[in-house]
């Protein structure tokens, strides 16, 4: 692999506050409305289209499978373009056809309709979800992009503290339609005015991506790398597991819950999620990656098993908690290992090539376990099947070897 150029020292960018922690506040804001409507946002649209049209489960699982699978060309186009021309303009743009597509999910009233939302949805998330998160605080931050990442993805889980119970009631209330006018619009309003006055990119990036190795070239040389399939195949495997779980959480939860406690159990595991990404942020700075990934997985499975298992009441609030601790780590983990193991030169190249990797797996998850659940009567295999998928994560993440020197 070609050596890579890094970038300069934090502190060199601006000598009493360093502007990457402003432009990651901005991406905190995003990341509320942009995961409260859309990952986070999955299992609200599931329950509500499910029960509002009489559509199976896995018929509207198979929209959300292809969003997944639109987005993998998505994310290497989206890395590319915020690396040659900034962020800025991809962040509104994305945001944009997020609020377009939760409008249309709204308005929906044939099953080819939310198809073809879902499909704008993925045209846009990758630029305010975490391609465009990452490749946005990447050339900012060297040794803290760990912490910078967490903050600004803290803004994903307060999206479903927040966003998930309150659309959630709307649509009890006045309907989901409102609601997912109300949603779609929020997005819109917010992200088109802190993409054009806060997002930007450090002094000399453009000029750094301008010399950059070419796309391709530069593709072709990560591809290459064993360490980077072995990363591919770990974060892929966990991420399938997880957004196959979260897709559908709130159906889950209303197999013994009510429609709003499951929106609130959203909530827990989302703020569950909170304590659990800025740990990971600590950490990620003093121990081995490969470690805090086995770990993380490892808890992720048995959070699975546990709301499996678990009665009504306290004991599935409790693994709803479990499971949350180590979601965000599960999302922030493939940025850092890319970062930790390929440099920032063409970083959003980089991330945008493993980023194709995720989706693809991602695409599987919601799918199964629509599955799974419409052929059992219930999710309790599924979760035990994605526990499963975690336990390979964890044995395929022992096989990655030693990062190349700082």
């Amino acid at each position: 692999m070609e050596p890579v150029a890094e970038p300069l020292p934090e502190h060199v960018h601006a000598p009493r506050f360093h502007r990457g922690w402003a432009v990651t506040a901005g991406c905190f804001l995003i990341a509320i409305f942009a995961w409260g409507t859309v990952f986070y946002g999955h299992g609200f649209y599931i329950s509500s289209l499910t029960r509002l049209h009489g559509w199976s489960t896995s018929a509207v699982s198979g929209a959300i499978t292809l969003f997944w699978v639109v987005g993998i060309p998505m994310t290497v186009i989206t890395g590319g373009i915020i690396d040659r021309f900034g962020p800025r303009a991809a962040m509104a743009a994305g945001g944009t056809l997020v609020g377009i597509s939760v409008l249309l999910l709204g308005q929906a009233s044939e099953l080819w309709h939310i198809y073809a939302a879902f499909v704008v949805m993925a045209l846009g998330y990758p630029a305010v979800g975490a391609v465009g998160i990452s490749a946005t605080l990447g050339p900012w931050f060297d040794r803290n992009l760990g912490m910078a990442m967490s903050f600004a993805l803290t803004g994903a889980s307060v999206g479903a503290m927040v966003m998930v119970p309150v659309v959630t009631r709307i649509a009890v209330a006045e309907g989901f339609a409102f609601a997912a006018t109300a949603a779609g619009l929020s997005i819109i309003i917010v992200t088109l005015p802190v993409a054009a006055l806060v997002i930007a990119r450090p002094p000399g990036a453009a000029e750094t991506a301008a010399s950059a190795t070419p796309a391709l070239r530069h593709l072709g040389t990560t591809a290459r790398i064993p360490a980077f399939w072995v990363i591919a195949l770990a974060t892929g495997l966990s991420l399938a597991a997880q957004v196959g779980f979260l897709s559908h959480q709130i159906p889950v939860l209303e197999e013994r819950l009510t429609r709003t406690a499951a929106a609130d159990a959203v909530a827990v595991t989302a703020a569950a999620g909170i304590i659990g990404r800025f740990g990971l942020g600590f950490f990620a700075a003093r121990f081995d990656l490969r470690w805090i990934a086995a770990v993380s997985y490892g808890v992720q499975a048995l959070g699975l098993v546990a709301i499996a298992e678990a009665p009504p009441g306290l004991a599935l609030y409790a693994a709803c908690a479990l499971s949350g601790f180590v979601v965000g780590c599960l999302v922030i983990l493939p940025p850092l290992l890319a970062r930790r193991w390929f440099g920032a030169a063409g970083y959003g190249k980089t991330y945008g090539l493993l980023a194709l990797f995720l989706y693809l797996f991602q695409a599987i998850g919601p799918g199964v376990s629509g599955v799974i659940r419409d052929a059992a009567g219930y999710y309790g295999p599924a979760l035990w099947t994605h526990a499963g998928v975690l336990i390979v994560a964890i044995f395929v993440i022992s096989r990655l070897s030693a990062p190349p020197p700082a």
